[in-house]
């Protein structure tokens, strides 16, 4: 009689303690965190016909995984800038903490100011709507991260603007160097 009831408790037993073992296998993804909040640095971008130009760039982490960045530079002619701020979106690879890739939209500005032989013109500004797509490493004890991007614009207003300079010489892929403050 009591060998036909130990049986049914043990697999009663076993059937009962067999959830507890499966939580401790985690199923979901762990807490993303922000590599740093703070970071300011320098791109050198090449792309069309206007040679390398440095821009200055400064990231600013809203959340874990979303990152606002500044960026401003000249376009390689005379008296010719270009600003823009972009929203980012960086998430965090279950595989590695350090290596995160990034894409985001932005919108910005081109200045052109055209002149000739000495005449001063007044500076035409144009809209542009941009894309970013990049990856980007921060070093484990450094407080420096390397990034590599493709910026690409998508839009843009005030054509006079964009006749003169063309399109391919926004779109750049661009290597940057960032000081980063925890």
């Amino acid at each position: 009689m009591k060998n036909k009831l130990i049986l049914p408790l043990l697999s009663a037993l076993a059937l009962a303690a067999s959830p507890l073992r499966a939580q401790d296998i985690p199923t979901s993804r762990p807490q993303a965190v922000a590599p740093y909040k703070f970071s300011a640095g320098l791109r050198v971008s090449t792309g069309g016909p206007a040679g390398t130009l440095p821009e200055l760039r400064l990231k600013y982490f809203v959340k874990p995984e979303t990152a606002l960045e500044l960026q401003v530079g000249k376009l390689g002619f005379q008296e010719s800038f270009q600003a823009s701020l972009h929203y980012l979106w960086q998430p965090q690879l279950l595989t590695s903490n350090r290596l995160r890739p990034y894409a985001g939209i932005g919108v910005g500005a081109v200045g052109i100011g055209r002149g000739r032989y000495f005449e001063r013109q007044d500076m035409q500004v144009g809209a542009v709507l941009l894309s970013t797509i990049g990856v980007e490493y921060t070093f484990p004890k450094v407080p420096l991260a390397l990034s590599l991007d493709y910026r690409h614009t998508l839009l843009g207003l005030n054509t006079d603007t964009f006749n003169y300079i063309g399109f391919s010489r926004i779109n750049t892929v661009g290597l940057s160097v960032k000081y980063l403050i925890r």
